[in-house]
Order: structure tokens, then sequence, then C-alpha cells
């Protein structure tokens, strides 16, 4: 389990390679240099949802109205991929023209996978060894996702999220997170940061769409005991040398995780001036936010959404800072649109996703990158006004 495991996480953020790095630098600059400039200084919304829509439509399955594939790697379609569709659909504004029946009988295919034991959502396809024990995939990773996906239909899961029973009774959550070494540099080996967005966010859900008031006071303590972890001299959680390009990038990203919780709230009250220069030094020459040229849409939306959250908090000097790296960072996030019409996690890079059923070839388009990346383009052309499509709030991603 293990083993699998490190080759998930070691592919989403791969160690320092010279070599490697040269060679992908190589290829991805005769890939810039033959893609159309107005592929990426122009947006028209329209053309973007077509490209969009067919991805989306070779990925249908034949078989079932609301299933599809996670890439043309794939053999059988995924509940996951499911969400991936109804979440990218609706950011594109095709859920508003399915009828009621239509949101409704999607609304039973996700609930046909729910466990009324926990809540929490099961799919024979892709549980495996690591389903259950993992936050960067898995169950409860998709639980978070399936919710915005419940929002855009206008609907709500069948059963509550009753595995947060236990991180409901008092002191559970200070038990839980203190086992944890918050000011060195462990902090963000693992995936905890994952962890407590998918049970912050939850909480959240479970608080306001089920009127949890147990939920609500779990809540506090875990905010609480946030924000007596921040590194006071970097602003963000993690120890204090964010010097090493692969360390910043790391703990901007581990910050990116658990400052939704704060946000989804309307609760700002961080030291943003001291933390945008970290954020703003994650960007790399090609307009990414990784350390590898070809960084991840991972790597990508994580610096990009803080930066546009600051954005309206912090001196001119410091807006005008961040608006002149979202721009390198919208031309970015289009590059990674391919022949297909849809996006990928990582240019020139095969991706698994924690099952073989959830895999993409280099250069292939796939379920999560094209929802996770055409997000970063609605947040951040909304900020200028360009995206048509209005989104409802729900805790986790559609936050702002």
């Amino acid at each position: 389990m293990n083993s699998l495991i490190q080759i998930a996480k070691t592919i989403a953020r791969p160690p320092r390679n010279f070599v490697r790095d040269k060679i992908v630098q190589y290829k991805l600059e005769k890939y810039l240099r033959h893609r159309s400039q107005a592929d990426v200084t122009g947006f028209v919304f329209e053309n973007l949802k077509i490209d969009v829509l067919k991805f989306l439509k070779q990925m249908k399955c034949d078989d079932a109205p609301f299933a599809y594939y996670y890439s043309t790697s794939s053999t059988k379609p995924t509940l996951y991929s499911s969400v991936y569709a109804c979440m990218t659909l609706g950011l594109l504004g095709e859920l508003d023209k399915l009828s009621p029946d239509e949101r409704s009988e999607w609304g039973k295919y996700f609930d046909s996978f729910q466990n009324d034991a926990d809540g929490l959502f099961y799919d024979s396809v892709v549980q495996n060894e690591i389903y259950n024990d993992s936050d960067w995939w898995g169950a409860r990773h998709l639980a978070l996702h399936i919710i915005c996906a419940y929002s855009g239909l206008g609907l709500k899961p069948k059963y509550q999220f009753k595995f947060l029973d236990e991180y409901c009774e008092p002191g559970a959550i200070t038990n839980w997170l203190s086992k944890f070494d918050w000011r060195g540099g462990s902090i963000g080996d693992g995936d905890i940061d994952n962890k407590i967005m998918n049970i912050g966010c939850l909480l959240q859900y479970q608080r306001d769409y089920w009127n949890d008031h147990r939920a609500a006071t779990a809540l506090i303590e875990l905010k609480k005991f946030l924000r007596a972890k921040i590194n006071e001299n970097t602003g963000i959680w993690g120890d204090d040398d964010l010097s090493e390009p692969s360390r910043r990038s790391r703990m901007v990203q581990f910050a990116y995780h658990l400052f939704p919780i704060f946000f989804y709230d309307y609760e700002y009250g961080f030291e943003l001036a001291k933390i945008t220069p970290f954020v703003l030094a994650t960007q790399n020459r090609y307009g990414g936010y990784g350390v590898m040229p070809n960084s991840s849409a991972c790597e990508d939306i994580d610096s990009l959404d803080l930066l546009l959250i600051f954005l309206s908090n912090v001196s001119i000097d410091a807006q005008t800072a961040i608006l002149n790296s979202i721009k390198h960072g919208l031309s970015w996030v289009l590059i990674n649109q391919v022949d297909d019409g849809g996006f990928v996690f990582r240019l020139f890079s095969k991706f698994y996703y924690g099952h073989e059923q959830m895999q993409s070839g280099s250069n292939q388009g796939a379920m999560f990158p094209t929802w996770f990346r055409l997000l970063s383009l609605s947040n951040l052309w909304r900020l200028q006004g360009k995206w048509p499509i209005a989104r409802k709030k729900v805790p986790g991603y559609y936050f702002n």
C-alpha cells in the first residue's frame, strides 16, 4: 500500500531531476513556439466551451446517461469522472439547461453510490487499498468534490456525512492534530493538509446544509487550533525556511488547503502582506506556479486562488505584482489545453490518479485536470468580468 501511495504522490509532486527538467524544458519551448499567440492572449468563452464540450462528449459512456470515462486510456466509467463532468458542465452553464427531472436523475445516480452508514461514496471500479486511507484521492476527497456537483444540480446527498461524528466529539480535533510537528520541516511530507481540508470543509457542509450544531462547534475548535499553529515569521504553516523552491512550493500548497476553511466563512484576518511574496515566488518563467517548468494543475490553482483572494486585501504595490503574476499565469493555464479539447494535469507527463482507471497519457486530456484548470480560468476571468456563468457558493472549491 505504501508503495502505491508513494508512486502516486511522486507523479503529482515529483522530485527535482536536472536532466529530466531540461528535457521537459526543451519540449515545452518547442511546444510553445508552435502554439498560436491568439490561443493564450485572446479569450472567447464560447470557443473554449465548444472545445471542452467536445472533450466531455468523447468521455461520455454510451450505455448510461450519467457515466463518464476519465480519459481515453480508461476502459470503465467511474463515479469520480461523472462528478468532474457535472462540475465542468456547471462551470460552462450547461447544467442550467437540464430539466428538473434530468437533474434529479443525476442526483439519484450519485446517491446510488452513497453508503448510509458513513455518508461516503463507494465506486467498486476504483475502490482499492488506498481508497479509504488517503486524502489527496479517495473517499473523503471524493466527498468534498461531490458536494460541489450536488450544489450545481440544486440538490444535496441522500445521507448526512456520519463519518464526521468522531471529529465532533469535544477535543477530538485537537487530539488528532496535536500529534503532528507543526513547526518542523516534516509537516508537509504527508497529506495531512488534504485531510484537514476534506474534514473541515465537509464539516462546513454538514453545518450549513444539515444544520448540524455539533459540526459548527467542531469547526470553531479546528479554526482555533489552526490559527495557533501559524508560523508568525511566514504567516503560514510549517517551518521558517521557505528559501528552497521545492519547500516553498509545497508549503504554499499546504496553505491553500487550509485557507478555504476560513475564506468560506469570510474570515480573512491573516498577515497577507507577509504571505504574498512567498506565493508570488512560486511562479516560474513560463507562468506556472511549480518548480518544474511544466507545473501541475494543483500547483497552479493553489497559488492563483490565493493571489486572487489576497488581491483586494494588500497594498497597491502588491496588487500590481499580483495582477502581473496572474496575467502570466492565465496564459500558462490555457497552454495546458490539448488537442482533444481537455486539459492535462502536467504537460509531457503521464498521470496516475489513484487508480488505473483514472490515469492519462502524455498530453492526453483527463477529467480531473479539465475541471480543475477550468476552475482556475473561471476564477481568473471572473476578476475581469469575462466569465458569464454564475456559481453557487459551497464549501471547498467554490467559496469566493
